[in-house]
């Protein structure tokens, strides 16, 4: 994943008293990763162990098949369906 930021780092290098461009965009990049790393939580509550064992899980099931977007469209309309009789 690529992610695109614009920003005026000569603008924000003088307002914080960086002394060099490169000074400024480090701090702001570190700044961002630092953020970005308390923020992001790939694991969604889950240890390694039971990430790990997820993986294994999945592995073990086989290969993984085309995707069929009429099947699985028709798979939700059918169980929205039924939810909506029930």
């Amino acid at each position: 994943m690529s992610k695109t930021v614009t920003i005026s780092v000569e603008a924000r290098r003088r307002a914080a008293g960086f002394a060099t461009i490169d000074a400024a965009a480090e701090a702001l990049i570190t700044h961002r990763l630092i953020a970005t790393a308390t923020e992001d939580d790939h694991a969604l509550g889950r240890s390694d162990e039971e990430l790990r064992a997820l993986i294994d899980e999945a592995d073990a099931s086989g290969g993984a098949e085309p995707w069929d977007a009429a099947a699985v469209k028709a798979e939700v309309l059918r169980r929205y369906a039924a939810l909506r009789g029930a």
